[in-house]
């Protein structure tokens, strides 16, 4: 999960450069953390001098940017050093507690066969052969059968947005309460050295009762006490509880209990109502949001690949099914009014004679009047965008004059962002170019909806 918004992740979102998804999550989070608000805070108020400002040096913003995240860095190496400093007094204790423990043990142990031998006998009993008392242990200890089990545990994600299943054995004895062995799995966390679990720590359970399908769960202090704080890490510890635990067909709902008491709230959230499973709130591992993004960058490179190909049989195969393809010359979307086509006139019209009017051309205002194929080599792949100098994933890189609404004309949408800072040094920027490429889900699957070029406009 991330824990803090780097200067750049804050200066996206002061531009508003990034998607309203983006955007909800990163308010949620400015709300909650005090760190990342006063340094978005700080961040704000620096541009807000800087707007007023006639004339400002142009390494002012890089210097600035730079001290920050080196100030940021510094501390983590302070707090790094007083962790380092004190660490020998916790391995001390331990030995000595080690110690302490051993020779209780060594003692208890020579006390209690002192005891049995003579006390424990009332009169008139024999003490037990030492054969009888193995054959009484085996006999125990063969009653006492254990067996393998199938979980279902569900672990949040990176980005705290979602839960993910996980398959796991575990082995339990005869009679154990499987509502304790799934809690006790969720302290281990999900599988991986680097992962870490979402229980907070310390946190005890006292006692856990499932009748006619409430489990009611039971947690120390700890449990609150040791709460990292935030909506999303409370939002997703508590799926992630709340759906392990009814995997269990006995379990229809969860009711958290803190020390034998009902909690009003846990720090943000309402708490002392029973947790019914909530289905929205789990991804499969191919669905989760990092792995959408992966999926739509690889679909990306290779509509670029099509794209510098004219391979238009390919491209057919991922236009959407219902929306089509628009193309849209500049970054303002017109969604009345830009054309639109189907996946088979992609596929045939690519050599087509036949002009159309695209829209009117920034600066003259005359119309767009191109066959497919020049529209192509105009506002579609007119430079190597599968070279770009930069690639972005839902966030905005290139900041024209011209108004970018690619966003709200595509709300559900993934957009992937390929720019170019320049290509003549005497223009100083002002011939930067990108190419937008927008895709849509309909049943599991992504499917490109719309092409957006963008540049400088006059």
């Amino acid at each position: 999960m991330k824990n803090h918004y780097t200067i750049d992740d804050l200066d996206y979102f002061l531009e508003g450069n990034i998607s309203q998804e983006d955007k909800e999550r990163m308010q949620k989070h400015l709300a909650e953390c005090k760190t990342c608000r006063m340094e978005y805070e700080a961040l704000s108020g620096i541009r807000g001098y800087l707007e007023t400002e006639d004339t400002v040096d142009e390494l002012f913003t890089e210097r600035l940017v730079a001290s920050m995240n080196k100030n940021r860095y510094s501390n983590r190496r302070r707090a790094k050093k007083a962790s380092g400093l004190n660490v020998l007094k916790p391995v001390l204790s331990i030995v000595l507690i080690g110690v302490f423990a051993w020779t209780a043990f060594t003692l208890g142990s020579k006390y209690d066969l002192l005891r049995n031998n003579t006390f424990g006998l009332q009169d008139g009993e024999i003490t037990p052969p030492a054969s009888a008392t193995s054959q009484t242990t085996a006999a125990t200890e063969e009653s006492i059968k254990k067996s393998i089990i199938n979980l279902t545990l569900y672990f949040p994600n990176p980005n705290a947005d979602c839960v993910v299943p996980e398959k796991r054995q575990v082995e339990v004895q005869s009679g154990a309460k499987l509502e304790k062995i799934i809690f006790e799995e969720l302290q281990k966390g999900p599988e991986g050295s680097d992962k870490i679990s979402i229980i907070p720590q310390g946190s005890k359970l006292l006692s856990v009762e499932t009748k006619d399908g409430l489990c009611q769960l039971d947690l120390s202090s700890e449990f609150v006490d040791n709460n990292p704080g935030g909506t999303a890490f409370e939002t997703v510890l508590i799926n992630s509880i709340v759906n392990s635990l009814t995997e269990l067909p006995t379990v229809q709902k969860v009711q958290f209990l803190i020390e034998g008491e009902k909690r009003e709230i846990y720090t943000h959230a309402i708490f002392d109502m029973p947790f019914e499973r909530n289905e929205d709130f789990i991804r499969t591992p191919d669905n989760t949001s990092e792995a959408i993004e992966i999926r739509i960058r690889d679909l990306g490179n290779k509509t670029l690949t099509a794209l510098k190909d004219r391979d238009m049989e390919w491209l057919s195969s991922i236009i959407h099914p219902d929306k089509n393809l628009r193309f849209s010359p500049y970054t303002y979307v017109n969604v009345d009014k830009d054309l639109v086509f189907t996946a088979e006139e992609i596929r045939t019209l690519i050599d087509s004679d036949k002009v159309y009017s695209w829209g009117k051309y920034d600066g003259s205002g005359e119309e767009i009047e191109l066959t497919l194929e020049q529209y192509f080599l105009r506002f579609v792949y007119d430079k190597d965008f599968i070279n770009a100098e930069e690639v972005s994933y839902n966030r905005y890189i290139g900041k024209g004059n011209t108004i970018n609404n690619v966003f709200e004309a595509y709300p559900d949408a993934k957009v992937m962002e390929y720019y170019f800072s320049g290509f003549n040094p005497e223009f100083e920027g002002l011939d930067w170019e990108s190419l937008k490429l927008v895709f849509e889900e309909k049943d599991g699957e992504w499917y490109l909806v719309g092409i957006v070029h963008d540049g400088w406009t006059i």
